[in-house]
């Protein structure tokens, strides 16, 4: 099935990517964050493809349709500053949750062409342009001092550096989507990304969760505890933390410190 899913991934990147190269337009949300017409148009192509699989559908401009054991989760567009800005740094995110656990993500950067996916129990892999697939995995170093961390071009928030600053990490990798973060994690080029937010979208986690989970990596809330993925609220209310595996207990504390 994964094989089908990521075509239908790549007709949304191309799709994505004829507007990406053209003037196109932007609107505001309610929640006063940025839409374009290629989240609209990748989200046509998503949805229209996986329906046939006739499991529930959560995408981020759509909303929840249907329901059931599996249920996909879609970013149409994540990292849509990025998107506005032309980094290259956006991505489309399709992940599979099974009775609320991930259980398959791809995540696609067309302007890159870098595709990583994985499936529960089978690993992660990395497709770059014009090669073949690649197992992947997180780096094995413990030290937290010598982490690099993946933080945000946009929002780098002061509750993450302080925790950066606790743990002794000096070096910062700025990148765009949360998918694009995590994958450079489960790679093996950094080590830690945090979210100490409750903003972020069941969109934006489902599919990045299980391809560093993976690689080999951690994924956890502020408490320590497995993230949750409420179809009420639709948000990570713990916030949305990963590792190469290490130190977890270390970053815990250094959360809970900057809380009291």
């Amino acid at each position: 099935m994964i094989d089908e899913i990521i075509g239908i991934v790549r007709e949304a990147g191309k799709r994505t990517m004829e507007i990406y190269e053209k003037d196109f337009s932007v609107k505001e949300k309610e929640d006063k964050s940025p839409v374009t017409e290629a989240d609209l148009a990748s989200e046509k192509i998503l949805i229209a493809g996986l329906k046939s699989f006739g499991f529930g559908i959560c995408s981020e401009e759509d909303g929840v349709s249907g329901s059931g054991d599996k249920m996909w989760v879609i970013d149409p567009l994540d990292g849509t500053m990025d998107f506005i800005q032309k980094t290259g740094e956006f991505s489309i995110m399709v992940g599979l949750l099974e009775n609320g656990k991930p259980i398959m993500g791809i995540v696609y950067a067309p302007a890159i062409d870098l595709l990583y996916y994985a499936e529960a129990g089978k690993g992660s892999f990395i497709v770059e342009k014009d090669k073949e697939p690649r197992k992947i995995n997180v780096s094995a170093i413990d030290d937290a001092s010598r982490f690099r961390m993946v933080i945000s071009r946009n929002h780098f928030r002061q509750n993450d550096k302080d925790v950066a600053l606790r743990l002794g990490i000096e070096t910062f990798k700025g990148l765009g989507s949360v998918g694009v973060k995590y994958g450079e994690i489960a790679k093996g080029d950094a080590e830690i990304c945090i979210y100490q937010t409750q903003k972020l979208g069941l969109w934006d986690c489902c599919a990045p969760h299980v391809i560093l989970k993976e690689a080999g990596g951690e994924v956890f809330g502020m408490s320590g505890k497995d993230p949750i993925y409420d179809f009420t609220t639709l948000k990570m209310a713990d916030g949305f933390i990963g590792t190469n595996g290490t130190n977890k207990d270390d970053i815990i504390r250094s959360i809970k410190e900057g809380q009291t």
